[in-house]
């Protein structure tokens, strides 16, 4: 089945919310609470796509713009949507979107934590060059800085 993306509207944030700290679990902390989440991925200075099929959301990307854009979320809820890709249609989704609003617009960033193999694979798959590396004060885990020019 096809995905259709489009922008985060107003009324489908609390439910993209609650996809945000599903995929963080214990790591939700770190952000804060829903509210806290809810401005990071709605609002000015933020880009968030959603991936919808005919059940629901299946899927979002958001990032912030100030700056170099920087991915911070991306989440795929199910695990028949993640085989068909949709994890890279979004970052291919959020770079065509930031390249359209910001032509200008030299790289695009994201941060992961280095065990975390599938999702750096991903991004090196899409492009994302490891630029450097830094331990994160709060887990103790190790943190890749990658960059995509575009």
């Amino acid at each position: 089945m096809e995905f259709i993306f489009e922008p985060l509207r107003k009324s489908d944030v609390d439910v993209c919310v609650k996809m945000v700290i599903s995929t963080l679990g214990s790591q939700a902390k770190a952000y804060g609470d829903e509210n806290t989440i809810k401005r990071m991925i709605y609002g000015s200075q933020v880009m968030t796509f959603v991936a919808k099929k005919k059940e629901g959301i299946v899927g979002l990307i958001n990032g912030t713009l100030l700056g170099f854009p920087r991915i911070m979320f991306l989440t795929v809820v199910d695990e028949q949507s993640a085989r068909e890709g949709l994890g890279g249609m979004l970052i291919d989704q959020f770079v065509k979107e930031i390249k359209k609003s910001s032509p200008n617009v030299k790289c695009v960033l994201h941060n992961e934590f280095a065990d975390n193999f599938n999702a750096v694979g991903l991004y090196s798959v899409k492009g994302f060059k490891v630029t450097g590396y830094i331990k994160d004060p709060i887990t103790s885990r190790n943190v890749v800085f990658m960059e995509k020019v575009v």
